[in-house]
């Protein structure tokens, strides 16, 4: 399932956020693939989150689409506001949207 930049509305795999905690972060302090405990993994996960809410696309290393998809984009921040940090709730709400039409 795709979240979307709250910048420009461009679709990002959910996964995204994950791919990026291990780009920023590659020697994470547990082996690849290991158990773990959700609060040890939020340290570097958030952070990520949080540059992704404020920044979009950027904080990924991209440029923001040019085309932008102004109704993707405040839809997604505004479900920020709502979600808060539940990215699969985002992207559950955001795959309804685009159903429906509203995106």
């Amino acid at each position: 399932m795709d979240i979307r930049c709250p910048i420009c509305g461009e679709p990002w795999d959910a996964d995204c956020i994950h791919e990026e905690v291990n780009n920023r972060f590659p020697n994470l302090p547990w082996p690849h693939g290991k158990d773990y405990k959700q609060e040890e993994y939020d340290k570097y996960y958030l952070p990520v989150l949080h540059d992704f809410r404020k920044n979009g696309c950027a904080a990924f290393g991209n440029r923001h689409n040019t085309i932008a998809d102004k109704k993707g984009a405040q839809l997604t921040d505004m479900l920020f506001d709502i979600l808060g940090d539940d990215v699969d709730g985002l992207a559950s709400e955001l795959e309804d949207a685009e159903y429906m039409g509203y995106i």
